[in-house]
């Protein structure tokens, strides 16, 4: 089957080759979210298991146009062996509206803000993470932080459509914006001032919307963004333990939160 144009005046994700967007899991999970533009979708010939007739069934209602290609076309076009016979490819990214976030915030919502993360495999499993921990949103900056990219995507497994992600110009700004809505802030530190678990042994912290600010994998969190935090906190750890990967930490202590928050009488 020929394969179908793309209209070169639609926006992509990236420049052409970083705009495919691979893997079963993570193409359903966009398909079925449908917020993010597919403008074309291809599956293996002998793509037949129940989850690619799942996707072609998407795609068709969603009107998206189609095609069967061998297995070995799609490795060529992704550059990867790793497509399970899926391959799409995608417009820019659907970043969440912050202003419209903050209208409903909550006593219960739980933010993650990330200074300067570069890894993008990091990145996505901290989408991950915080989608499976139910946190309210996720804000990142537009300088030295990886954006929402087809690696970001895959390493959340299509967790980037389950929960907001807010791109701003300035997250100082940002942060600013939720200490007006009663938030209180914590900056992840190796040697932080209290125990992720001691945080609601604070009795004002139980009825407030929380914030975690997770910094760049080398050079932590900026100072302009620590000045402004609540406290800091950190992972309890072994001896002769420095430190954790950005995203392990990260979940743990979303899990933590999450944890804590759930259990409150």
């Amino acid at each position: 089957m020929a394969r179908p144009r793309h209209n070169s005046a639609q926006p992509l994700l990236s420049n052409h080759q970083k705009s495919w967007l691979w893997g079963s899991l993570c193409v359903a999970e966009t398909l079925e979210g449908g917020r993010w533009p597919i403008y074309e979708l291809i599956l293996a010939e002998n793509a037949n298991q129940p989850i690619h007739q799942q996707i072609e069934q998407a795609a068709i209602s969603a009107n998206i146009p189609l095609e069967r290609q061998s297995s070995k076309r799609i490795e060529q076009l992704c550059k990867s062996r790793d497509h399970q016979g899926v391959l799409a490819l995608m417009g820019p990214f659907p970043y969440a509206n912050f202003e419209q976030l903050l209208t409903q915030i909550s006593p219960q919502s739980r933010f993650v803000i990330l200074d300067c993360i570069q890894d993008p495999y990091n990145f996505g499993a901290i989408v991950r993470s915080a989608a499976a921990f139910g946190m309210t949103g996720i804000l990142i900056g537009q300088n030295n932080q990886v954006g929402v990219t087809s690696h970001v995507a895959r390493s959340s497994v299509g967790m980037v459509n389950r929960i907001p992600i807010c791109q701003l110009e300035n997250l100082t700004q940002a942060i600013q914006a939720l200490l007006l809505k009663n938030s209180a802030l914590f900056s992840a530190e190796q040697n932080g001032s209290l125990e992720i678990r001691q945080i609601f042994q604070q009795s004002e912290h139980r009825q407030q919307p929380l914030a975690i600010i997770m910094g760049n994998e080398a050079e932590g969190i900026a100072r302009e963004l620590k000045t402004l935090c609540t406290n800091s906190v950190r992972i309890p750890m072994a001896p002769g333990v420095e430190s954790l990967n950005a995203a392990v930490s990260a979940g743990i202590l979303m899990y933590e939160l999450s944890s804590l928050r759930n259990s409150l009488p």
